[in-house]
C-alpha cells in the first residue's frame, strides 16, 4: 500500500463553544498575515503556492499524478505541472471536462494523449514537450484506473471550481478520490476560494436516485463550501449513505475568508470553462444553468453565455412584466434580441443556432443581492403561463434540480416562492452536516 504519513489534528473552536476537528498543514490559517494588491484587495495565498513554500515533503522525490487544467495556476500566471515538475516525478496528468487546456466544448468526448501534444494557445497553458500521459477523465472513463495510476504514488487535485453541483469538476474530485482509496495512494487536495462565495448555500438537494457525474452526491445547487471542504466532506461524510475514507490531505489557502467574491482574493480570474467567461457569468449561473433542461435557451452561442436567455417564440419585454419584481434585486434585466451561432472551441451547435431570439439579457448590479435561484425558477414559471403551447421541459432538468419536483410544479402552475420553500428544509439539514468540514472563518 502506497501512503504519506498522517498530518497533525488541530482543534479549532467554533462559535457556541463547539469545536471540531480537521487536518491542517503548516501556518494556521486564521492567522495568515494578508498581502494587499494596489486595489485593496486581500491577496489570498492558494493551496498550490502553500504546498510549494511549506510542504514539499509531501511530494519530493516522488512520482506523481496531477489532476488538473488551464485554471491550475498560481497567483503569478505558473502552470502547476511546472511547478511540481522541479520537485517531484510527474508520473501522469489527467485532465476534466473541456480538456486539459480547457477550450473544448461542453459535454464533448476528450481522447487519451501524450502532454508533448499539448499546443500553447490563448488559455495561458505553455507547451509541454514531455513524454508524459494525459489521461482523459471525460472519455471512455471519469475514474483514473488502475494501469492510470500504477506509476503514481501521491494523487494532486488542483482546479479551480465555480461552487455550483453541476458543475463537473468537483465530480473528478469525488471519483478520484474513489479511485485513490481502491489503489491505496494518497490524494492531496490544494484548495482555491469558492468564487461566488463559500457563505452562500441555496437549492434543491440531489435525491439519490438522481445523481450523476452532473451531481455526484446529494449537494445542494450551490452548496457554499471550497473543493478543500467539500472534499473533507466526500471523505467523513455517511450521511449520502458512504464515506470515502480516503488517505486525504487538504493544503489550505491563506488569508481566506469565506464571505470573499473571487474578486476580493487578490488573484487573477481565468475562465474556468468556455461558457464560464467572467465571474459575473459564474455569479448567475447557479440559476440559469436550468434553461439547460427546457427548451428555452441558456446562452451558448452568443457573447454572453447564461447571462442572454430565450428562444424564438418569446416576446421578452412580455415574460419581463410577468416577472415578480422581488426577483430582480440586484439585477438590471431587459428585453434583448440575439441569434445564437456556433463559436469554435466554446459550442458546435447550441439550441436555435443561427434562428433569431428574443428574451431577456441580464447585468449584475449588486452580487450580494442577486437571487439567480429566484430569477430562473420565476422566469421557467412565467414563461410556462405565457406559452403553454410552445414550453417544454425535458429530464434533464431533473438531474440539475436534482429530483423531479421542480419540473412537476413548474408543469402543474405553482409560483416559484412555492417551489423555493421545497428545498428549505433540506438545506438546513445541510448545513449541519457542512459545518463539521469549514475550515475558513
Amino acid at each position: 500500500m502506497k501512503s504519506i504519513a498522517k498530518r497533525n489534528t488541530h482543534m479549532i473552536g467554533k462559535s457556541g463553544n463547539r469545536s471540531i476537528a480537521f487536518p491542517i498543514i503548516g501556518i494556521g490559517i486564521f492567522f495568515g498575515f494578508l498581502l494587499f494588491t494596489a486595489e485593496g484587495s486581500a491577496q489570498v495565498k492558494l493551496g498550490l503556492e502553500n504546498l510549494l513554500e511549506n510542504h514539499l515533503d509531501l511530494i519530493k522525490g516522488k512520482s506523481i499524478g496531477i489532476i488538473a487544467n488551464h485554471t491550475s495556476l498560481d497567483a503569478q500566471g505558473r502552470h502547476l505541472f511546472h511547478l511540481l515538475s522541479g520537485q517531484a516525478r510527474v508520473a501522469a496528468v489527467f485532465g476534466p471536462e473541456h480538456g486539459f487546456t480547457g477550450n473544448v466544448e461542453d459535454g464533448a468526448t476528450i481522447s487519451n494523449t501524450f502532454m508533448q501534444n499539448i499546443k500553447d494557445g490563448a488559455n495561458h497553458v505553455p507547451p509541454f514537450m514531455i513524454d508524459i500521459p494525459l489521461y482523459s477523465l471525460y472519455g471512455e472513463f471519469r475514474t483514473p484506473t488502475a494501469n492510470m495510476l500504477k506509476q503514481v504514488d501521491v494523487l494532486i487535485y488542483d482546479i479551480q471550481d465555480v461552487g455550483v453541483k453541476f458543475y463537473t469538476y468537483i465530480s473528478n474530485l469525488f471519483l478520484a478520490m474513489s479511485a485513490a482509496k481502491r489503489e491505496g495512494i494518497p490524494i492531496l487536495v490544494l484548495d482555491r476560494p469558492n468564487p461566488i462565495s463559500a457563505a452562500i448555500v441555496e437549492g434543491a438537494i440531489t435525491n439519490p436516485v438522481y445523481c450523476s457525474f452532473v451531481s455526484a452526491i446529494p449537494l445542494p445547487i450551490r452548496y457554499g463550501m471550497t473543493v478543500g471542504e467539500l472534499a473533507k466532506l466526500f471523505n467523513q461524510e455517511s450521511y449520502a449513505g458512504f464515506s470515502l475514507g480516503a488517505d486525504l490531505t487538504v493544503i489550505p489557502m491563506i488569508g481566506y475568508k469565506r464571505e470573499m467574491w473571487y474578486d476580493e482574493t487578490g488573484l487573477p480570474w481565468t475562465p474556468t470553462s468556455p461558457n464560464m467567461p467572467t465571474l459575473e457569468t459564474a455569479v448567475i449561473y447557479p440559476g440559469t444553468c436550468l434553461f439547460e433542461g427546457v427548451n428555452l435557451s441558456e446562452g451558448r452561442g452568443t457573447e454572453s453565455p447564461f447571462l442572454t436567455v430565450g428562444a424564438p417564440f418569446i416576446d421578452g419585454e412580455m415574460w419581463l412584466e410577468e416577472l415578480p419584481k422581488d426577483t430582480l434585486a440586484g439585477m438590471k434585466v431587459e428585453p434583448t434580441t440575439f441569434t445564437p451561432i456556433k463559436i469554435a472551441g466554446k459550442v458546435n451547435r447550441p439550441k436555435f443556432m443561427d434562428k433569431k431570439c428574443q428574451g431577456l439579457h441580464i447585468q449584475i448590479t449588486d452580487r450580494s443581492q442577486c437571487r439567480p435561484l429566484a430569477f430562473t425558477i420565476a422566469s421557467l414559471c412565467a414563461a410556462r403561463t405565457l406559452y403553454p403551447k410552445q414550453f417544454e421541459t425535458n429530464l434533464y432538468l431533473d438531474k440539475l434540480w436534482g429530483n423531479e419536483e421542480l419540473r412537476a410544479m413548474i408543469i402543474e402552475g405553482a409560483n416559484y416562492q412555492d417551489i423555493l420553500k421545497t428545498t428549505e428544509e433540506g438545506i438546513q439539514r445541510f448545513k449541519t452536516v457542512r459545518e463539521k468540514y469549514l475550515i475558513y472563518p
